[in-house]
């Protein structure tokens, strides 16, 4: 059954009507694709043990060029947020079923949720948010890395993209969530020490928003998570695209992004935008095992905001 599956979801995916049995031994049925690519896909379910209630399923077949399923990290993380506080549970979805044990194959269940921030962004005037909306995406998804750093886990993949909203039914339209655990890593142990950095490690995630410890082959720490965070946030509020926008190389794009540290003005221009450089100051002094202070990261954004008269309050660009 499990190759016969496996066969099917490569070309098409799971049939709408399709029932999911879990290791819990509730069932949903499949509602329709959310989305699916090479070796993974998200399908809207609904719970046969709860009328009406609709989940996320995220599926993952085997990557022949992996021995393990990037869906065991979503599953390590969420687990870990379910045990934390509840207001450190804000900004992750609920993790509510897995799969039985299969080796070609694996899913969860989890909260579903709304649009990313980059599919919102993309269709805004100049693909940019406005000023309020990008600084309070700023502060939501700063919490959130902040929520999972406490958790002891480095996301190594933050980009709009990995950043969607709540929904209106559920009364969370504003809160903006963190997904995509695959290639995270847990480098902080519950006793607050840090895991020992490798001496080299492979490059992963996106070039666009990669931190310089990727490019040089480093282990990426919190202050690496919060660099993604700054290219993220020059992304949704500049006008001007980041430099290496359209850059492929990986020995270019690192290149232009040493080139913006030494000069952050060509990432965060004028006076308006003075405290944002002030962060990526202060990023280039923090190392791998180093904590950072959040509160103040957070203060920055807002002390930018007060000067641009921002709200940090609805409307906000999804609203209309």
């Amino acid at each position: 059954m499990a190759s016969s599956l496996v066969s099917q979801y490569s070309f098409a995916g799971r049939d709408p009507g399709e029932q999911i049995n879990c290791q819990s031994g509730r069932s949903y049925t499949v509602v329709e694709s959310i989305s699916y690519g090479g070796y993974g896909a998200v399908y809207k379910v609904k719970a046969d043990w709860r009328k009406g209630a609709l989940f996320a399923m995220k599926e993952e077949r085997r990557n022949p060029k992996r021995n393990h399923f990037k869906l065991v990290m979503e599953i390590r993380v969420l687990e870990a947020a379910k045990g934390a506080s509840k207001e450190q549970q804000k900004h992750f979805p609920v993790l509510y079923d897995r799969s039985v044990e299969v080796r070609s194959f694996m899913f969860i269940v989890m909260s579903l949720l709304g649009e990313s921030l980059a599919d919102i962004k993309y269709r805004q005037s100049n693909k940019i948010f406005s000023m309020n909306t990008g600084l309070y995406c700023a502060l939501e998804t700063l919490e959130a890395i902040k929520d999972m750093h406490a958790l002891g886990f480095v996301h190594r993949d933050i980009k709009p993209a990995n950043f969607v909203l709540g929904l209106a039914r559920t009364g969370s339209q504003n809160v903006v969530y963190v997904v995509d655990f695959g290639i995270a890593r847990k480098i902080v142990g519950a006793d607050g020490t840090v895991a020992i950095p490798r001496s080299k490690v492979r490059f992963k995630g996106t070039i666009r928003f990669a931190p310089l410890a990727m490019h040089r082959s480093e282990e990426s720490g919190r202050k690496d998570d919060c660099e993604s965070w700054l290219y993220m946030l020059a992304d949704m509020i500049n006008k001007k695209k980041l430099p290496w926008y359209e850059e492929e190389n990986l020995n270019n794009v690192r290149e232009m992004k040493e080139g913006v540290f030494a000069n952050p003005s060509i990432l965060f221009p004028g006076q308006e935008f003075s405290e944002l450089r002030h962060i990526m100051s202060y990023l280039t002094k923090r190392h791998y095992v180093d904590k950072l202070d959040y509160d103040w990261l957070r203060e920055m954004v807002r002390r930018v905001a007060k000067r641009r008269r921002c709200s940090l309050h609805p409307a906000f660009d999804w609203s209309s």
